[in-house]
């Protein structure tokens, strides 16, 4: 059964970052919305990374939480240090509404996704909260695209998002100098200089997965009617993995080589029902009932990529591809949800 997507998404922007302690902060060029709530002009923040050691802070002062909108922010020390970064930012929801986001976690191996690809399990399963229409025939012909008249059930759904996203880019090189200042260049054995580029959210970022699941109704047999809701709804369940995978992005990291991606994804999200129109269902201009699926991103969420140049080597363009596949993540998605959906049919069949 086909299952129509239609990808709205935000556009990115991508600052070069010049030399290893130098970074930019990111942000969304063009937004209407924006989760955070910061109220911050888009454009170029220069800042200065310096070494912890060197700051002596006061403990008491970096540890201090401090809310901003409906979120909290607190610097912490990292539980277990990565890629000398022996703090993290951790942000949670607080004020009105903030029992409605619920802690995700990504873990599972999505099935039908390619190896380098992870996918997420929500506590509730998506039947719980999404409702299976049910169209009479008569109905069906009557409202329904010609070209959908001859399926029993559909899945409309589509990924959403018009949100600023706040990224932090820095460049470290692999393997780093030597503490006495001396170079960490290679042994003959060992992979050669590269560069690893950390992109760190700064501020919570959202994005959207809309559900519609509209079956036709069989008078004569209500069991093949439920049969066609299931299909659908294991449907609505890949799809809703996928949105998280591809906020994940890869898992093909690779230092032997020195490619690849890796990523620490930390998420709230929550489920609510809306109003929506569909193109194929009566014209798209008929609102139907459908499941809008939020996942906020939060810090300490980091995206890291591999190249196998020396840093002096990496250009903007580098940066602003790896910028791209972070924030415009709408073909990804389409991509990824047409091939774990085409190996549900393969192994499941199309019902009917």
């Amino acid at each position: 059964m086909p299952s129509p997507s239609h990808t709205r998404i935000g556009s990115g922007f991508v600052s070069a970052v010049i030399g290893l302690v130098a970074a930019m902060i990111v942000m969304d060029a063009v937004s209407a919305e924006d989760t955070a709530g910061l109220r911050t002009y888009t454009g170029r923040r220069k800042i200065q990374l310096w070494p912890i050691e060197q700051q002596q802070p006061n403990t008491e002062e970096v540890g201090r939480p401090i809310t901003l909108g409906n979120w909290t922010y607190q610097a912490s020390r990292a539980a277990v240090p990565r890629d000398g970064v022996p703090w993290e930012l951790i942000v949670t929801p607080t004020g009105p509404g903030a029992e409605t986001w619920k802690k995700g976690e990504a873990r599972a191996l999505l099935p039908g996704l390619t190896a380098e690809f992870r996918g997420a399990e929500m506590p509730t399963k998506i039947a719980d909260a999404l409702p299976v229409i049910q169209l009479p025939d008569t109905l069906w012909k009557k409202w329904m695209a010609p070209d959908l008249q001859d399926v029993v059930g559909i899945h409309f759904h589509t990924m959403v998002t018009d949100d600023q996203a706040r990224i932090l880019y820095t460049l470290h090189k692999v393997p780093p100098d030597n503490p006495d200042g001396t170079s960490g260049m290679p042994e003959s054995s060992a992979p050669p200089v590269g560069t690893r580029i950390e992109a760190t959210l700064l501020a919570p970022v959202t994005y959207c997965l809309d559900q519609t699941i509209i079956v036709r109704e069989d008078p004569h047999d209500r069991q093949r009617v439920r049969s066609r809701g299931e299909h659908e709804l294991s449907h609505a369940e890949i799809s809703q993995q996928v949105l998280v995978a591809v906020l994940r992005g890869p898992q093909d990291w690779d230092p032997i080589r020195g490619t690849g991606r890796r990523s620490q994804v930390s998420y709230y999200w929550k489920r609510e029902q809306i109003g929506r129109a569909w193109q194929g269902y009566r014209d798209g201009s008929g609102k139907v009932l459908a499941l809008r699926t939020s996942i906020v991103l939060v810090p300490p969420t980091r995206w890291s990529m591999l190249l196998p140049i020396p840093p002096e080597r990496v250009t903007h363009k580098h940066l602003e591809r790896f910028n791209e596949s972070i924030v415009l993540v709408g073909e990804s998605f389409a991509a990824t949800d047409r091939l774990a959906q085409e190996r549900f049919h393969a192994e499941h069949g199309e019902y009917e």
